[in-house]
Parts: C-alpha cells; structure tokens; sequence
C-alpha cells in the first residue's frame, strides 16, 4: 500500500471540496484497518497450520491470541472514532458554504 495522493485544491477549497477530501481520508483510513485486520487473520491461520503440522505451545498460542485481542481492540477503537468523524462531516455537509476564490473574488 503506497502513501496516498491528494488532488490539488483551490484556494481555499469549497466545502464540497473538503467534505469530499475528508470522505477520502476516512476511506483510507478504513481501507488501512481492513490491511491490519487481514494481516492478523492470516496470523491466526497460520498459528492452526504450524498446529496441524507440529506442536504449537500454549504459551506461544496465547501470546498470538493476546497480540490479536490488542490490534482488534486498537481497530475497533479506531473503527469508533471514524464513525464520528463520518457523521461530523455528514452534518458539516448542511451548512452553508463560504466564498471561495473561485467565487469570482480576488485574493487581495
């Protein structure tokens, strides 16, 4: 996963410009947490084919198991957070907008 782009914006942005830039972000930022949660699914599976193939340690299945309860845990405080932002966003969307540069106004 490569370090996102953003597309240039005028000066200032319209409303529309920034709530759908922050729609993007929080896309992101969802896209990233499915990566995390992907990559700790694969953790667990490959804990059950070592399991399969050989002994595995308890101890060594309960350090994997408290490792996966963490990133959950972060993901899902994290999943929390975007939702707010979301529905802060949603509601910034119902206000009106202000003059931007491209409103036919100079930059003096």
């Amino acid at each position: 996963m490569g370090m996102p782009t953003f597309p240039k914006m005028p000066c200032p942005p319209s409303r529309k410009n920034l709530i759908g830039l922050l729609i993007q972000t929080i896309i992101m930022e969802e896209q990233a947490l499915a990566h995390l949660i992907n990559a700790e699914a694969e953790k667990v599976q490959q804990v059950v084919r070592s399991g399969i193939a050989g002994p595995v340690s308890a101890n060594e299945v309960s350090e994997i198991n408290r490792s996966v309860a963490e990133v959950v845990k972060f993901a899902s405080e994290k999943e929390e957070r975007l939702l707010r932002k979301l529905q802060t966003v949603l509601a910034a969307h119902s206000i009106p907008d202000y003059k931007t540069c491209d409103d036919g106004e100079d930059d003096a």
